[in-house]
């Protein structure tokens, strides 16, 4: 019986597979998810996974204020932009571990490397006296590059798939399901789209998505891999955003091969945040 609070800290990307634990994991428990910019997708799966939870304010979450009684998962969903500067993501996660670090347990930080070489919030914990903080991590134990390589469980198996499946787009069902937040969120995007109209004009750009369909053109990709990971709850939705991505993006679909997709990361990272508090 676990008796304690597990903080978790997530992204967008990363939120079937934090659903795909909650579903899994069938141990009594009250989870908390914070009210904010970031939580509609989340918690519309969560109603349809019939996952109870209660809504608090995230400033609940940073002062503990929120329920704890018995076992607590209390979730924090972050900006999907954040990716777009790696530097200004490691800031943020490592500000809202040292605040959450002072009201759990245990905290799980779904996220991976995202940009940043090196990176590794277990260590940065461990480092500053913080609660135990679990990441995506491969077969050996190395933190995951992307949220694609924790769909193939990271290392060398990403560097397997990158060969095998060369010059591709490759596409999860949470990229499909956000496809335009994703590619629109760096700000070179932003940079490209506020110089000379005429210019942009001349090279076909007018928006996000021509301008993503350019950068596809130029690095002569072709076509997109599908990763079905499984952990997208509707699947005529999953197809309906790969039709309106692929319609967009203009790539041709490939879909991936059967051995190549693991769940390990996603079970080792909950597993792990909870046996840090004493859960099975």
């Amino acid at each position: 019986m676990t008796d304690g609070v597990l903080g978790v800290i997530a992204c967008p990307m990363l939120e079937d597979e934090l659903l795909w634990a909650l579903r899994n994991d069938k141990e009594t428990k009250t989870v908390c998810l914070a009210e904010n910019d970031h939580c509609a997708s989340v918690r519309e799966k969560m109603d349809y996974w019939h996952i109870p939870y209660t809504m608090v304010k995230e400033s609940d979450v940073w002062n503990g204020t929120f329920p704890k009684e018995g076992y607590t998962v209390v979730i924090v969903m972050n900006d999907l932009a954040l990716h777009a500067q790696p530097k200004d993501l490691q800031a943020k996660i490592e500000d809202q571990v040292r605040l959450m670090s002072e009201h759990v347990d245990s905290i799980a930080c779904y996220y991976a490397l995202c940009g940043n070489y090196g990176w590794d919030i277990s260590e940065f914990s461990r480092k500053n006296g913080l609660k135990p903080t679990a990441v995506f991590r491969d077969s050996t134990g190395r933190v995951c590059d992307d949220c694609v390589g924790v769909a193939v469980n990271g290392g060398a198996k990403y560097l397997e798939l990158e060969k095998t499946y060369k010059g591709m787009f490759y596409v999860i069902p949470a990229i499909a399901h956000n496809w335009k937040a994703f590619m629109g969120a760096s700000d070179e995007a932003q940079k490209v789209l506020s110089i000379d109209k005429e210019i942009l004009k001349e090279l076909g750009i007018t928006d996000e998505e021509s301008y993503m369909r350019w950068l596809f053109e130029i690095g002569h990709y072709q076509n997109y891999l599908i990763m079905d990971t499984g952990l997208e709850p509707n699947e005529e939705q999953f197809h309906a955003d790969l039709a309106a991505m692929e319609k967009s993006i203009r790539l041709k679909p490939i879909t991936i091969a059967d051995g190549w997709l693991s769940l390990k990361p996603s079970e080792t990272i909950y597993r792990t945040a909870k046996a840090a508090i004493g859960g099975d």
